[in-house]
């Protein structure tokens, strides 16, 4: 894996579920491990092609493996929110490709 192109520090935070006063569930993210990451918007084939998933891909994200990451898992970098789609792994523990949805406020 070229580490040259992971040049953004992201964090990876989990869902975590809390009570408030009233016992209502509410949801709050907690991080969970920060790692190097490279952000790469789709081209416009692979845009249509990912239309056929379920959920939206905005953005193939590279890191190196990371054990236990999850799709119910999201990634903050530089103010921006990702929603994890999809995990997969390239090469035997090496590199992580996530497959993402961009979150706009």
């Amino acid at each position: 894996m070229n580490t040259g192109i992971l040049n953004r520090k992201a964090v990876i935070q989990q869902p975590a579920e809390s009570r408030n006063a009233l016992g209502e569930f509410i949801l709050s993210w907690s991080d969970w491990a920060t790692r190097y990451i490279a952000i790469l918007p789709l081209s416009g084939a692979e845009a249509v092609n990912a239309l056929s998933l379920e959920a939206v891909v905005t953005h193939r994200i590279r890191m190196r493996y990371t054990q236990g990451l999850q799709p119910k898992y999201r990634i903050v970098c530089e103010g921006r929110t990702f929603d994890i789609i999809s995990v997969l792994e390239r090469g035997f523990r090496v590199e992580h490709e996530v497959l993402v949805n961009e979150v706009i406020d």
